[in-house]
């Protein structure tokens, strides 16, 4: 067994009294089909050659009930696997999503959230149809596969002999089409992962689209990868669709010779006309289960190549992890310090920073500059540990961040960023996400604070509002402010500004601005800024530049210096 089928089993390893229930019931399914079929020998030699009219009433009384049976232990199988596929994949869709939320960022600066997204709804669906069906008609059809040939075998070995020859001719042609069914299968789960990542750049970025006359160029792409698609799902097809008409040629085949050996073994006398029914009624039952599990076959191998690519990110591995009892610090002032701080993003060969050295004291403000791609965001990034440094510390209140609890760190910091992510949501609920269990008082306290508590009362349910996707309905000032009231809301030690107010007219700049300057008292703060204008008031101005930090001090020192920041500063005004 392949490391596929051990994964998938250990999802289905907690419903194993169920799928037993479900077996019996397809066992106990596949044994009247036997007998039914085997009935046509009495029925035809003793009702319709010697009209026994008892066996007539016998069989008209007992056919009902042996339907009856049939139609419950289907229902029962069918049920059974049924709940077995739908706890499997929930439970798997459970681990996907917890899994996802437990990588670091840098698995999201490798993967596209439109590829992650084919694999959770496609990829899981294939996975879905293959626990529930292919286990359910696979037992079903091979225990009636095995009741048929006990009847063949039964009613004439030698028949049954000629007869089986088919077997090992479908079992080869099924190993060498099922190759061709989970290659093409999963080179089509990939396509379709580009497909939704077409469809959603063009949805996000429509307003461009049209405004740059791209509508037919983004539609040829779109075409390209559809056409890609299609190739790979007709070769997926090509052997799904073989599969049964190669099976139907072998057993006709094998049927045409049933019919000539049996007419000669009627015509000398060896064989009764029921007992060549009732072996032509087994053979051709045996067919169709013959040809299900050549369809099956393509599902299974269709699902099997879905269920590699989940476990693709289910192998993940977090490339920031904590340790083994780390320190949880009680109190907190502060203070942050980077010592010979090298870092490189994955997959890129240049270093953002090399020996980057600066120590921000408790209650002072900061605030980083440069050249856009000189790093200043990726500061954030690396005291919130998205990710770790290549080489070198970054020291909190003294202590490495690697030996400090990282929800207990990101816990005691508050981040405004350029982007403001809202959640289709309430209001309130959208503030409370660093506290839910944060008060109504507590929640309008911190809004207060943000300048948001006028423009919330205005909306038309107030802080009970819902937002919409990524906060549709409110301007961008008024997502930063709720952005900011969200950062406060927590009363964190430091709060972390990444580009807040670029985005922003100047009327709301000085509007988020003033809510900013209100939140400053008694925090760290940490600024990154590309206009100059919002940080004349910061401690300490770090100018970063080629990996290193270029200048540092106040504004007026800066100035005065007749430097980088100098330059920039006076290219803005």
């Amino acid at each position: 067994m392949n490391r596929l089928s051990k994964e998938l089993l250990k999802y289905l390893k907690p419903y194993k009294l169920r799928f037993i229930q479900a077996a019996l019931s397809m066992i106990f399914l596949a044994m009247l089909k036997g007998a039914i079929v085997y009935s046509l020998k009495p029925i035809v030699d003793h009702i319709f050659v010697t009209k026994d009219m008892k066996l007539l009433h016998l069989l008209i009384l007992s056919l009902p009930i042996v339907f009856a049976l049939k139609m419950i232990f289907q229902y029962i199988n069918g049920y059974l696997m049924s709940w077995i596929g739908q706890k499997s994949v929930q439970q798997i869709r459970y681990n996907l999503f917890e899994h996802i939320h437990k990588l670091s960022a840098e698995f999201y600066w490798r993967k596209r959230s439109s590829d992650v997204m084919a694999r959770v709804i496609n990829d899981l669906n294939n996975v879905q149809s293959t626990i529930q069906f292919t286990p359910l008609y696979i037992i079903r059809d091979a225990t009636t596969l095995i009741s048929l040939l006990f009847v063949l075998f039964y009613i004439h070995w030698r028949f049954a002999l000629i007869s089986v020859i088919i077997l090992p001719l479908a079992t080869i042609l099924l190993g060498v089409l099922g190759k061709k069914m989970r290659k093409a299968g999963k080179a089509s789960q990939i396509i379709i992962g580009e497909i939704a990542h077409k469809f959603q750049e063009s949805l996000q970025g429509i307003l461009v689209v049209k405004a740059f006359n791209y509508e037919e160029r983004s539609i040829n792409k779109f075409k390209e990868t559809n056409d890609d698609y299609f190739s790979q799902m007709m070769r997926y097809l090509r052997a799904t669709v073989l599969s049964g008409p190669l099976m139907e040629f072998l057993g006709s085949m094998i049927f045409l010779i049933m019919i000539y050996l049996g007419g000669k073994e009627i015509f000398a006398g060896k064989m009764t006309p029921g007992t060549f029914f009732a072996f032509m009624g087994a053979f051709f039952t045996i067919y169709v289960p013959l040809k299900n599990i050549a369809k099956l076959n393509s599902q299974w191998q269709l699902g099997m190549a879905s269920w590699e690519r989940i476990l693709q990110i289910l192998d993940e591995k977090p490339a920031v992890t904590m340790i083994d009892n780390p320190r949880k610090l009680k109190k907190i002032e502060g203070s942050i310090e980077f010592e010979n701080v090298n870092y490189r993003y994955p997959s890129r060969q240049d270093y953002v920073f090399k020996n980057l050295n600066f120590k921000i004291n408790p209650g002072e403000m900061a605030a980083f500059v440069g050249p856009s791609g000189s790093g200043k965001s990726t500061i954030i990034n690396l005291l919130l540990r998205f990710f770790d440094p290549n080489a070198g510390n970054i020291l909190f209140e003294g202590h490495n961040l690697r030996e400090l609890d990282i929800k207990d760190l990101r816990y005691n910091m508050g981040l405004v960023t350029q982007d403001t992510i809202l959640f289709d949501d309430t209001v309130a609920k959208n503030i409370s996400i660093g506290k839910p269990d944060a008060s109504k008082e507590e929640i309008m306290e911190a809004t207060k604070s943000a300048d948001a508590h006028s423009f919330i009362n205005s909306l038309p349910q107030g802080y009970n509002t819902v937002l919409g996707e990524r906060g549709i309905k409110l301007s961008g000032g008024q997502k930063q402010r709720l952005a900011i009231a969200r950062a406060i809301l927590k009363n964190p030690k430091i709060i972390l500004f990444d580009e807040a107010t670029s985005n922003l007219d100047t009327a709301s700049e000085k509007v988020v601005q003033h809510a900013i300057e209100k939140t400053l008292k008694k925090r760290t703060v940490i600024m990154v800024a590309h206009r100059l204008s919002t940080i004349k008031k910061a401690d300490k101005i770090i100018v970063l530049e080629d990996t290193h930090i270029a200048e540092m001090g106040n504004h007026k020192e800066l100035i005065a210096k007749n430097g980088l920041y100098k330059k920039l500063y006076e290219a803005q005004n």
